[in-house]
C-alpha cells in the first residue's frame, strides 16, 4: 500500500509540471507573435509622423520661396503650424544670397532642411563664346576652354581646339513675311502678365508662304526693373470665335531681364522652326504667370493689320483658354514675322575634353571626343547621329535696352567733354559718368573705374597701361560701355578689382569693320593678356591676336589667331550686376540635415 501511495503522488507533480510547461510555452508562443506586431504597428506610427514632419518642413520652405520670388516680406524668424505640426523658419541673408532653416516637429519627430538660394542673373553668359551670324574663325593653335555657340558657321585651320562643346544654328532668313507697326512713340498699347491686367496676349495673322518660320519681332516692355515671371512666344492654332486653340506649333522663351522698362524690339527666334498654310489663321500668344503688381505690356495701334485681331485672356494646352476682346477691339500689337533659313556648318576643329558634342546641319572634317549631331558629314573620325533636328539661333545676352540702362545710369553720374588720356605715371579715378569723346590710357598709367562708364567715342589700353575696377565693387561686376572701338595692346589690360570672383563688362555698340568709316578695324581689338574681362560687340566682329587671354566674348563675329584663348569660368553663368536689370531668386541647394 505504501508504494502505491507513492506512485499516485509522483504522477501529480508530473501533472502539475507538465501543465506549468504548456502554459509557458504559450505566452512565449504569444508575446513571440505579438512584439513584432507591436513593434510593427509602433514604427508604422513613427515612419508617419516622421513623413508628416519632413512634408510640413518642405511646405515651409516652399512658401518662403513663393514670398521670396512674389515680392512678399519674408521675415527673419516665423512660426507655421498645421495640424499636430509645427514649423520654425529662420532666415540668415547675405549681399545676394538668403539661407532658410527649416525644423519641423510632428508629435516628437522632428526633421530639418536647410535651403540656400542666391539672386538670379541679370545677364547670363552662358557660353565661353558666342557669336552671332557673322560666325566664328579659328586659326594658328587658338585653344577655347569652354562651350562654342554660334548662330554663323565655325571655320577652323591649323589645329584649333574647343574644349567643351560647338554648336551651329541653322539661320533665321531676316525677310519679314508679315508685318504690323505704328509709331515709335506709341500712344496705345496693351497690358498683361500682371495681377491687375490679363494675364495672356494673343495677336492673330496669316502667313503668305509655306518657308518655315524661325523667328518673330515684338515691341514690348515691363513696368518693374525687378523679378517678373518669364514669358513663352508660342504660334498655336486657331479656332472658332475666332480665339487660340490649345495646340503650339512652335515655342521659345523670353526671358525677363531682356524686356526693358521702355519699349525696345525684341527678336526671338523659335526653338525650332514651323511651316505653316498660307491664308489660314494662326495666333502668336504671349503666354506667362502672373506677377503680382508689375506687368508686361505691348505697343499697339488700331488697325495695323488687316490679317489678324488682337485678344486678351488665358491660354491653357487642354483647351486653348479663355479670351475676350482688346478695348478698343481695332487694336493690333507691332510684330514681324520672319521665314526662311540657312544651315549651319563646323569645320576644321577638334572638339571635347571628356566629353563634347558636335551639334550643326553639317559638319566637315572635325575630330570630336562627344557624339557628332548632324545631317551631312565628310572626313570625320564619328559618323553622324541624325536623331537631333537642327539648332535654331541663340538670342544675344544682352538688349538694347539692357545697353541703354546702362548709358542712362552713367550719365547720371555727370558727364565729362572731349577726349580723356592719361599716360606716363598718371593715376586716376573716374565713373560713374559719361565721356563725350575718346578715353585713351597709356605708357603705364593706372585709371580706376569707381561706377558704371560710358564712352561716346574709342577706347584704346596699351604700353602697360591698366583701366580697373575699384575695390568698391567688392564681387560685384562692373560696365563699361563704348559707342566707338576699343583696342587693346602692349601689355593694356582692362579687368576687375583683383578679387577672384571680380569682372569687368567691356560693351561696344560698334558695327566695325562692315559699318560706314571702319576700314578694316574691327569693333575690339585684342593683343596680348586681358584679365577677368567680358567682352561684348553683338553688331560688329572681336578680333584676338597675338596670345590674347579672355574670360568671356559675344560678338556678331569672332576671330581668333596666334595661340589665343578664352579662358570661361563657370561662374560668368550667374554674374549678377549691382546696376541694371535683375534676376529673381534661384535655388542653389536643397537638403535635409
Amino acid at each position: 500500500m505504501i508504494n502505491v501511495a507513492k506512485r499516485k503522488s509522483t504522477r501529480g507533480y508530473i501533472l502539475l509540471l507538465n501543465g506549468l510547461l504548456f502554459v509557458s510555452i504559450t505566452f512565449f508562443l504569444v508575446a513571440a507573435i505579438i512584439a513584432p506586431v507591436y513593434a510593427t504597428s509602433q514604427a508604422a506610427t513613427g515612419s508617419v509622423r516622421s513623413t508628416q514632419s519632413f512634408l510640413v518642413a518642405n511646405s515651409a520652405v516652399e512658401e518662403s520661396m513663393y514670398r521670396l520670388k512674389n515680392g512678399f516680406t519674408l521675415h527673419s524668424s516665423e512660426t507655421l503650424e498645421l495640424g499636430s505640426a509645427t514649423a520654425t523658419i529662420l532666415v540668415s541673408s547675405g549681399s545676394d544670397t538668403k539661407t532658410i532653416r527649416v525644423d519641423s516637429e510632428t508629435d516628437g519627430f522632428f526633421r530639418n532642411i536647410e535651403t540656400n538660394v542666391s539672386k538670379g542673373e541679370g545677364v547670363s553668359f552662358n557660353y565661353g563664346l558666342q557669336a552671332g551670324r557673322g560666325g566664328f574663325e579659328l586659326g594658328g593653335g587658338a585653344v577655347v576652354n569652354g562651350n562654342v555657340y554660334s548662330n554663323g558657321n565655325i571655320i577652323g585651320s591649323g589645329g584649333p581646339r574647343i574644349t567643351g562643346g560647338a554648336t551651329v544654328a541653322s539661320q533665321s532668313s531676316p525677310t519679314a513675311d508679315q508685318s504690323s507697326t505704328g509709331p515709335a512713340t506709341s500712344t496705345n498699347e496693351i497690358a498683361f502678365g500682371g495681377n491687375a491686367t490679363p494675364q495672356d496676349f494673343a495677336q492673330s495673322f496669316t502667313v503668305s508662304t509655306t518657308t518655315p518660320v524661325t523667328a518673330v519681332r515684338l515691341y514690348l516692355k515691363r513696368t518693374t526693373t525687378g523679378w517678373m515671371n518669364d514669358v513663352t512666344l508660342r504660334i498655336v492654332t486657331n479656332k472658332s470665335g475666332p480665339q487660340p486653340n490649345k495646340t503650339t506649333l512652335a515655342s521659345a522663351n523670353i526671358d525677363t531681364y531682356q524686356v526693358t522698362t521702355s519699349y525696345n524690339y525684341l527678336s526671338v527666334p523659335f526653338d525650332s522652326t514651323v511651316s505653316l498654310t498660307p491664308g489660314t489663321t494662326y495666333w502668336l500668344v504671349l503666354d506667362t504667370s502672373t506677377t503680382w503688381g508689375s506687368n508686361y505690356a505691348v505697343a499697339a495701334a488700331s488697325n495695323s493689320y488687316a490679317n489678324g485681331i488682337a485678344k486678351v485672356g488665358e491660354w491653357r494646352s487642354n483647351n486653348g483658354g479663355t479670351w475676350s476682346s482688346v478695348s478698343p477691339s481695332t487694336l493690333d500689337s507691332y510684330f514681324d514675322i520672319y521665314v526662311g533659313g540657312e544651315t549651319g556648318l563646323i569645320k576644321g576643329v577638334t572638339v571635347g575634353q571628356n566629353g563634347g558634342d558636335v551639334w550643326a546641319h553639317e559638319v566637315t572634317n572635325v575630330t570630336a571626343n562627344g557624339t557628332i549631331y548632324c545631317q551631312a558629314s565628310n572626313g570625320n573620325n564619328k559618323a553622324c547621329n541624325t536623331s537631333r533636328p537642327d539648332p535654331t539661333e541663340q538670342p544675344f545676352p544682352i538688349s538694347d535696352g539692357n545697353i541703354q540702362d546702362w548709358k542712362d545710369e552713367a550719365t547720371a553720374g555727370g558727364v565729362i567733354v572731349g577726349n580723356q588720356t592719361y599716360g606716363g605715371a598718371d593715376t586716376a579715378v573716374i565713373g560713374p559718368g559719361k565721356i563725350e569723346g575718346d578715353l585713351n590710357v597709356g605708357a603705364g598709367a593706372v585709371v580706376t573705374v569707381a561706377g558704371t562708364l560710358y564712352v561716346t567715342g574709342d577706347i584704346t589700353v596699351n604700353g602697360g597701361a591698366s583701366l580697373k575696377l575699384a575695390l568698391s565693387y567688392g564681387s560685384d561686376p562692373g560696365v563699361i560701355v563704348s559707342d566707338g572701338n576699343i583696342k587693346m595692346s602692349g601689355g593694356g589690360t582692362i579687368s576687375g578689382n583683383g578679387g577672384s570672383d571680380s569682372y569687368v563688362l567691356v560693351v561696344t555698340t560698334s558695327d566695325c569693320p562692315d559699318g560706314p568709316g571702319c576700314g578694316s578695324t574691327s569693333a575690339v581689338e585684342v593683343s596680348g593678356g586681358t584679365d577677368s574681362v567680358i567682352l561684348n560687340a553683338q553688331q560688329g566682329t572681336i578680333k584676338f591676336t597675338g596670345g590674347a587671354i579672355a574670360n568671356q566674348a559675344t560678338a556678331y563675329k569672332i576671330s581668333m589667331s596666334g595661340g589665343t584663348q578664352i579662358n570661361y569660368l563657370t561662374g560668368m553663368a550667374d554674374i549678377n550686376f549691382s546696376s541694371g536689370p535683375s534676376g529673381g531668386w534661384n535655388v542653389d541647394s536643397w537638403s535635409e540635415i
